[in-house]
């Protein structure tokens, strides 16, 4: 096996477990809350506490790597993971439960920006849009295949083997990763990071999605979510004033100048949204509307996976060889038929192979274009000592954007004097149009550097 290969599969299964436990737990609240005493608000926190800790975290953590080195801290951030999982999995009461989830949030944060910047080097320029398909194709299957694993686990063994699976693989990746992967760090920079930008960043990126994640309980303009964003929008000039003037920032603002990168941060936001909001509502549908057990809707949710798993290899060769623009634009405009496709075919009596699967099959091909296409297209042409920050920036944008998206789509789901019905179907089609947005910013903004 060529060394390159095993660097993609190390930093594949790290990334592919921290993706997988963002949704396999989606299905396990109900058996969560009856075997741990804890009401509905209580254990949405199980849910919620990993994605506020993680977006939080996430932006300070390619600036530790690239300065502290970044096989420490993909190690660092795998074997936090996989003992978290383990409390997780032997947690007596909820409150232990939620306290680990946020831990291997943090496992999760400190280890993706790392596996990309250990990744993309042993690549030449030529073939990195390739190498990042690969990789992404681990996440993205990973995060589809979360409800359909987080089901049959339930169903098999009980919700904590939700967890308990993440600890022998997260073993054989670190033990292979301390053989395999080799040491690098930003050898300009001293010290530490600066503090203050780290603390305005994480306050205002975690406020941010506390008020997306309980939109719910708060409302998107209600008091408290008013205070959320008014704090997060009073600390983000402190945090920029911090990054160009301090010596070792969280984020070199220069990174901002670079079209090809904010364009695909832009894409990736927007992205993220029919992204996460469709899982909420396929799994839903099939539940509330067609009479799904939780089991049955997992299974019949694997459709998109499988295609997204089978999209996504050959699409990095064609961003290598077309560019990322040419690969995006058809990604989106699949993804977006996809769901424009569920909001006109869908009707209340069951009819999945003619109703349901064509389109989601189309979700899983759009995804397994733009994950990969969308990753590559922000961090392929930034410096290498660069690529850990410039893939943490984007992984936190696109975070925000997932909890936006989740967000959205529970409040679609919930309109009062709607039927059920039409509720989907709003949220679907508010989803294609969000795809549609995609389109128009890569079409619009896009431009790789003169050097490509």
């Amino acid at each position: 096996m060529r060394r390159e290969t095993k660097v993609l599969l190390v930093t594949s299964v790290g990334t592919a477990m921290a993706a997988i436990d963002t949704t396999i737990v989606n299905v396990a609240r109900d058996t969560i809350a009856e075997q741990l005493d804890g009401t509905a608000g209580s254990v949405s926190w199980v849910l919620s506490g990993y994605s506020i800790a993680f977006a939080a975290v996430l932006l300070a953590s390619g600036r530790i790597a690239d300065r502290f080195g970044r096989k420490r801290i993909y190690q660092l951030g795998l074997a936090i993971f996989t003992v978290s999982s383990a409390l997780c999995g032997f947690a007596p009461h909820l409150s232990v439960l939620i306290a680990g989830r946020a831990v291997q949030a943090i496992g999760a944060a400190l280890l993706t920006p790392a596996a990309l910047s250990l990744l993309l080097p042993e690549y030449p320029m030529e073939r990195r849009s390739s190498a990042l398909a690969a990789w992404g194709m681990m996440a993205s299957t990973s995060a589809a295949l979360g409800p359909m694993l987080g089901s049959l686990m339930i169903n098999s063994w009980g919700w904590r083997f939700a967890f308990f699976i993440n600890i022998p693989l997260g073993v054989a990746a670190y033990v292979f990763g301390g053989i395999v992967l080799r040491e690098a760090r930003d050898e300009t920079t001293k010290g530490i990071p600066d503090p203050i930008s780290i603390v305005c960043g994480v306050a205002s990126v975690g406020l941010i999605a506390l008020a997306f994640t309980e939109s719910k309980t708060w409302g998107f303009v209600g008091p408290r979510a008013l205070l959320a964003y008014g704090i997060a929008v009073a600390l983000i000039p402190v945090f920029v004033w911090r990054c160009r003037v301090a010596r070792l920032p969280v984020l070199d603002l220069s990174l901002l100048r670079r079209r090809s990168f904010t364009t695909a941060v832009a894409a990736g936001l927007l992205f993220s949204i029919p992204f996460y909001g469709s899982l909420v509502a396929d799994l839903s549908f099939l539940q509330e509307e067609w009479g799904y057990s939780v089991l049955g809707a997992g299974i019949a949710a694997t459709i998109s996976p499988v295609f997204s798993f089978l999209v996504s290899r050959p699409t990095g060769r064609l961003a290598d060889q077309l560019g990322h623009r040419a690969v995006v634009v058809p990604g989106a405009l699949i993804l977006g038929l996809s769901v424009f496709l569920r909001a006109g075919l869908v009707g209340s009596g069951a009819a999945y192979w003619t109703r349901f699967a064509i389109p989601m099959a189309l979700t899983g091909a759009g995804l397994g274009i733009l994950i990969p296409s969308l990753n590559s297209a922000a961090v392929k042409f930034l410096p290498v000592d660069r690529m850990a920050m410039g893939s943490a920036f984007y992984t936190t944008i696109r975070q925000l954007g997932a909890a936006l998206g989740v967000a959205i789509t529970v409040a679609m789901l919930q309109r009062p004097g709607h039927s059920t019905l039409s509720n989907f179907r709003a949220a679907w089609l508010l989803h294609g149009i969000v795809s549609v947005a995609v389109i128009v910013v890569m079409l619009g903004g896009y431009r790789p550097p003169p050097a490509d």
